[in-house]
């Protein structure tokens, strides 16, 4: 989970959680989300009917080769364990869940 203030700003809410895949084991089944760029090097993906976020690109970077997925878009996310990862900007009245670092 991600409570940097960009993702925050883009979720309206304080925290997104994402997983990774690498781009090699990835494929869109039911169409692809609509892309806008959100810093020179990162894009957003939203649902094209109810515009939610539900992926982001890096064209450089660690995760360059990675798309990540909101985990809530999942069909079925009851399987997913969370780790927060950005915790800097975490809100105080939301518990931080395991950490990968702060």
């Amino acid at each position: 989970m991600c409570s940097c203030r960009h993702c925050q700003k883009l979720a309206g809410g304080p925290v997104v959680a994402w997983t990774g895949f690498p781009d090699e084991h990835f494929r869109w089944t039911a169409g692809e989300p609509d892309w806008y760029n959100t810093f020179p090097t990162t894009q957003r993906g939203s649902c094209p009917r109810c515009h939610s976020l539900v992926a982001a690109r890096d064209s450089e970077g660690e995760l360059q080769n990675e798309m990540g997925i909101t985990i809530m878009s999942f069909d079925d996310p009851s399987g997913v364990v969370a780790v927060h990862q950005s915790c800097k900007n975490a809100v105080a009245w939301l518990p931080v869940i395991g950490t990968s670092d702060s």
